[in-house]
Formats: C-alpha cells, structure tokens, sequence
C-alpha cells in the first residue's frame, strides 16, 4: 500500500510539472529580480527579510497556489483519472492526500526558487547599498506564508470538488476580493459597530497572512490570528475529505 501512494504521489508530480511548468518558476523568478532590481535602487539599505515576504505572500504564493491547484479534482474526475486509481488499492482520502501533498510540495518548491532565492542573489551579487536579512524572522513567518499556502490548496480542493474546471481559482479569488472591499467599507464606514469591526477580520480564512501583518508590525504575538487561522485549517480539511467520499465519480460529471 506505501509503495503505491508513493508511485501516485511521483506521478502526481510528474503530472505537475511538465515542461512547460518549469517556466512557471521561472517566470516568477525573474519577476521577483526585477522587483528586487527595483525597490533595491531605491532603498538606502536592502532589507531582503522584508523584500522576500511581501514579495512571497502577495505575489508568487496566490499565484503559484492557482496554477497548480486549478481545476485539480474536477479535471481528474472528467478526464477518468480518479476513477482509473480506484479501480486500484487507492483509496478516495489517499487520492486526496497525494493530491494534496503533490500540489503542496510543487508550492514549497516555487516560493523558494522564485521568491526567496532571487532576493537573496539580488544582495549578494547585485545590491549596491548595506544589506539587512534576518534569518529567524525569515524562517518564523515562511512557516507561516506556507501554512496560509496550505490552507489556499485545501479550499481550492475543496471547491474543486464541486465546481467544474477553473471555477475553483475564480470562486475563491472572487471571495477574496469580496471580503477586502466588504472590510474596507465596514472599516470607513461602519467603524464605529464593534461588532462589525470584529466581522471585518473572519469574512475571509486569512488568520496565518495576519498572523504576518502583527510579526512585521512587531505589535505582539499573533494568538487569536494563530487560533483563526488553524481552526479555519481544520473546517477546511474536514470538508474536503468529507467532499471526496461523497462525490459522484462514474459519471464523470463532478
């Protein structure tokens, strides 16, 4: 049973990264540099920690999240896949949990290659003023980009399956930006209503990026976000293993 989660989960990657998706990385690499190139010309003293995480959570992590985790159980129910492994000694939680991993470990391996790396090569080798970089805090708050990269996988896996094709990214990215601009107004013009000031904060599953915002504010310890964050996690990944069981698979019409 190992040795055959282990031959999907490769097959999941290989399925992942044909060649054409090597320019996925390649493309946010050198969108980053470019950045780097930009920002560092302007800044009296280089801060690749900061650079590397704003570049990571607000670029490359929603980015790399949608290219890889689009359409990815509906297209696997449409095209036969799915109903193909379970013929095997898969089963449906398995399947989800390669998927899940496959799609996770592709994520890892983009921010690292394409946000992290061409900062760090941009203060090494390009970067004409003093450079400040903080390995703790780097490592601290990556842990955190990549959790809220994990939770980004599981709701598109989630709504993948139930929403035919590319309709997960664009289900979850139309949330996104429904609950920013319902904050932004309740924050202009409602701020005065404690209680939708609180509402504001849980309209969209973000608690690991605040957790960010209160590490780089260096206002505190992150406790309540933390706590929104790994609870929202867990509802998550509880309705999408309940999802796959339930969903119909024969006909292909997920």
């Amino acid at each position: 049973m190992k040795g055959a989660i282990r031959r999907l989960f490769l097959v999941e990657m290989r399925r992942l990264w044909p060649i054409a998706a090597y320019f996925v990385p390649v493309m946010l690499a050198s969108f980053s540099l470019l950045m780097s190139f930009a920002t560092g010309r302007m800044q009296q003293q280089y801060n690749v920690t900061q650079q590397a995480i704003l570049l990571n959570l607000n670029f490359v992590l929603p980015l790399a999240s949608a290219i890889f985790a689009i359409g990815s159980v509906s297209n696997d129910v449409k095209d036969g896949w799915l109903r193909t492994l379970l013929i095997r000694p898969i089963t449906r939680q398995q399947y989800l949990m390669v998927k899940l991993a496959s799609i996770y470990c592709s994520l890892v391996i983009t921010i690292i290659f394409a946000g992290i790396l061409p900062n760090a090569a941009f203060a090494v080798f390009f970067s004409k003023t003093p450079v400040q970089f903080e390995l703790p805090l780097v490592l601290y708050v990556h842990s955190l980009i990549l959790l809220q990269g994990f939770l980004y996988v599981v709701m598109m896996l989630l709504l993948s399956c139930w929403l035919p094709g590319v309709f997960n990214v664009v289900v979850l990215g139309l949330w996104a930006i429904l609950a920013a601009s319902f904050a932004s107004y309740i924050q202009h013009v409602h701020w005065m209503d404690k209680w939708l000031v609180v509402l504001k904060d849980y309209l969209f599953p973000s608690g690991f990026w605040d957790s960010i915002d209160v590490i780089m504010a260096r206002t505190g310890t992150p406790i309540t976000e933390l706590v929104w964050g790994f609870g929202a996690l867990a509802v998550f990944l509880a309705l999408a293993f309940w999802s796959i069981s339930v969903i119909q698979v024969d006909t292909g019409s997920e």
